[in-house]
């Protein structure tokens, strides 16, 4: 998820598209020396005996590794903002922090993603500097039809232990009410202990070019500690939703089924893509809009775990978090 697609490569020449993470998922550069826990069980323990320590800002550097950025355009792969990245990696390594048990306060919230979007096939840049996708691209064809090209203005995420919404707490025992879809990789282990278990939504804000009507791609998941590995959080996603802003509003909502309320027919190999998708992932790709001109998509049998789809945390302080998703996307977000 820092959001960008999970992939599974079948062979040398076909791969098929699973999950769609935000822009983290990504091959694994991690940072963190990995320090073992003796046992599964340890998951619950790590998390509620460990002191509370907070990690100091370091205010020099942060702002210092923004300014580098800022300067490159948000092109986190240059390499004096590399530079700046390495220097705030080492003092967060210096400091001994793990973002799983001293600062996992600051690890939730909401954020803005500072960094370019990762999605693939970039079509090009708008007259504003925004990054063009096909609404294919975005989704891997989840949302239909694929071949909107759509400009995005921003992404955000959006963290939230599950145990701060009363809605996901049993209101007799207190027990975290767990989510319908879960890997069956971490099942088990979230039968036991559910309470660092934590919804995690990416929005992707974008236009459709062809008619400048704005929307919102909702990409829905959950995140939770590796218990094994420091500053390491697995992710998983479960589908999403595609809707438009300021539905009320006619003409608006008008110019969203001119261009969502259309059919296209898919080309051999997006149909071959779906097909694999479904297989594997039980995915359910929209299928027209909804009673409130939504498009929504499902993947019924999630695939993620330990190791598995995941982010590493880099840095991390009140205001800003840098992970590395397991295929190696870099993403920088800031605290909105």
């Amino acid at each position: 998820t820092n959001e960008t697609p999970i992939m599974i490569t079948m062979n040398s020449s076909t791969t098929i598209i699973l999950v769609l993470l935000s822009l983290h998922a990504s091959t694994t550069r991690a940072f963190a020396v990995h320090k073992p826990i003796s046992s599964r069980k340890a998951h619950s323990s790590l998390f509620q005996s460990a002191t509370t320590t907070s990690l100091e800002k370091d205010t020099t550097s942060s702002e210092k590794f923004y300014e580098v950025l800022k300067s490159y355009e948000r092109d986190i792969d240059a390499e004096p903002v590399q530079d700046a990245l390495q220097d705030l990696k080492q003092i967060y390594s210096n400091d001994g922090i793990d973002a799983r048990i001293s600062t996992s306060p600051n690890y939730d919230g909401d954020w803005f993603m500072d960094t370019h979007p990762t999605f693939p096939d970039l079509q090009g840049r708008n007259k504003d500097g925004d990054a063009l996708y096909t609404m294919g691209r975005l989704t891997y064809n989840m949302i239909q039809p694929s071949n909107v090209l759509c400009s995005v203005q921003k992404i955000t995420q959006h963290i939230h232990k599950l145990s701060s919404d009363p809605n996901h707490v049993n209101s007799q025992d207190g027990s975290i009410i767990l989510p319908e879809l879960i890997p069956k990789r971490l099942r088990k282990e979230l039968e036991v202990d559910a309470s660092e278990l934590r919804s995690y939504r990416t929005d992707v804000h974008f236009t459709v070019e062809s008619n400048g009507v704005q929307g919102v791609l909702q990409m829905d998941g959950y995140t939770i500690p590796n218990p094994t590995v420091e500053n390491r959080y697995s992710i998983w996603f479960t589908g999403g939703r595609c809707y438009a802003l300021n539905a009320t509003d006619k003409e608006t909502r008008q110019k969203w089924r001119d261009v969502f309320g259309t059919e296209l027919k898919l080309k051999k190999r997006e149909r071959f893509q779906l097909w694999m998708a479904k297989l594997m992932m039980g995915a359910q790709p929209s299928s027209g809009l909804l009673e409130d001109d939504s498009l929504q998509y499902v993947m019924k049998k999630p695939i993620g775990g330990h190791d598995v789809a995941y982010q590493q945390v880099l840095y991390l302080d009140d205001e800003t978090r840098i992970t590395e998703g397991n295929r190696g996307t870099v993403v920088v977000v800031s605290r909105i």
